[in-house]
């Protein structure tokens, strides 16, 4: 295929706005989560409370996204991204004006919910214009410009909290609005979430939804307790920045070169090599006392981990039908948004009961049985080879 012909398909049919709308939603969720917890640190809130409140995002995030399959069939994708970004942004506007803890409980718990509508309405209306053997780069390039705007929102969005606490929470609220606003722009036709297929689409997915449980399992560990973990050991803030940082560049600079490599040789295979080297990666974390040891494990495994989240959302829908997508990244992001939810929890009571050392013994458990039970499945069902 011509080089031509290869850009036409991954940017055809206005998917560079869907692009787009990746990088401000991937704005946006670098400001909430972060800034959220380091509002409530900055008001006294209780450990209990702050670890709460975070989480509630990504517990409501799963709700609304399967509340889009159980109720939302034959509506508007358009109108149900309208609804869910502006209702996230005023709730996101408004929270850091707010005091009481159940109040900020359930603005946190607003705009997980409501992100969780704009997102699978983007994701299903990306992975309908994608013919299937582009589906892995595509994917992958969404998630390069999430990954793009998260790391430039967490960077600007602490600096803008120092000058004044309620600006940074201005970039989320207009960021969101912008996305429905762009989407009707340049999409004019109707696009409807359709009737849920009768087919077993959950026997279809299951590899790509136990890797986006992983994903979010390991990722939200990771942003959460990695720089608790590296305060422990005695380093200083500027070195627990440069650490984060580093991981999150590994994932930038990974996600695409794999997410094309999945498309010739195999979404599946490519997304169990990526989770075995993921297993020896954050091994080097833990293991090596050395900063800079640590600093090129932390790049190795945002290059492995990175891509997960691209490869299993193409895993997910590459069996799928056309009705049936929707429903396939409904699953997706539902799956996320638990292993987002427990990843944190889970993991810090490991380190609780065994040591700081063991941040990641659940995430690496969680590891082995995704790669026992998706080999044994595939030789079960006597998967083909895709070289």
């Amino acid at each position: 295929m011509a080089l031509k012909q290869k850009i036409h398909l991954l940017f055809s049919d206005n998917k560079w706005v869907l692009y787009l709308i990746g990088l401000l939603i991937g704005i946006s969720m670098g400001i909430i989560n972060p800034l959220a917890s380091t509002h409530l640190e900055k008001s006294n809130t209780s450990n209990l409370w702050i670890g709460t409140i975070s989480s509630s995002f990504f517990f409501a995030m799963s709700i609304g996204s399967i509340c889009i399959d159980k109720k939302m069939r034959n509506k508007n994708i358009k109108g149900i991204i309208l609804v869910g970004s502006v209702l996230a942004a005023m709730a996101c506007g408004i929270f850091p004006l707010v005091s009481n803890l159940f109040i900020l409980l359930l603005l946190m718990m607003i705009m997980g919910f409501f992100i969780s509508l704009s997102i699978v309405g983007v994701q299903t209306m990306l992975q309908a214009l994608t013919e299937e053997r582009t589906r892995g780069i595509i994917s992958g390039l969404y998630s390069f410009n999430f990954a793009i705007g998260f790391v430039f929102s967490s960077v600007i969005g602490p600096k803008l909290y120092i000058y004044k606490p309620w600006l940074p929470f201005i970039i989320p609220t207009v960021t969101l609005i912008l996305c429905p606003v762009i989407i009707n722009l340049n999409f004019h036709e109707t696009v409807i979430f359709p009737e849920k297929s009768k087919s077993n689409v959950l026997k279809k997915v299951s590899i790509g939804l136990k890797g986006a449980f992983l994903y979010g399992f390991t990722e939200t560990t990771l942003v959460t307790l990695y720089p608790i973990f590296l305060i422990h050991e005695k380093y200083n803030l500027s070195n627990i920045g440069y650490a984060l940082g580093i991981f999150v560049v590994g994932s930038i600079v990974g996600t695409i070169p794999m997410t094309y490599i999945s498309d010739k040789f195999g979404r599946e295979k490519t997304l169990i090599i990526m989770i075995s080297i993921s297993i020896f990666t954050a091994l080097g974390i833990t293991i090596f006392s050395s900063f800079v040891l640590k600093l090129i494990f932390s790049f190795l495994s945002g290059v492995v981990i990175g891509p997960i989240y691209p490869l299993a959302l193409a895993v997910s829908v590459q069996k799928l039908s056309r009705e049936e997508i929707s429903w396939g990244t409904s699953l997706f992001t539902s799956f996320y948004g638990i292993g987002s939810t427990v990843g944190p929890l889970i993991s810090s009571v490991a380190m609780s009961l065994f040591g700081d050392n063991y941040i990641f013994s659940v995430c690496l458990l969680i590891f082995v049985m995704f790669l026992f039970t998706t080999i044994v499945k595939r030789e079960k069902y006597g998967a083909k080879p895709t070289f």
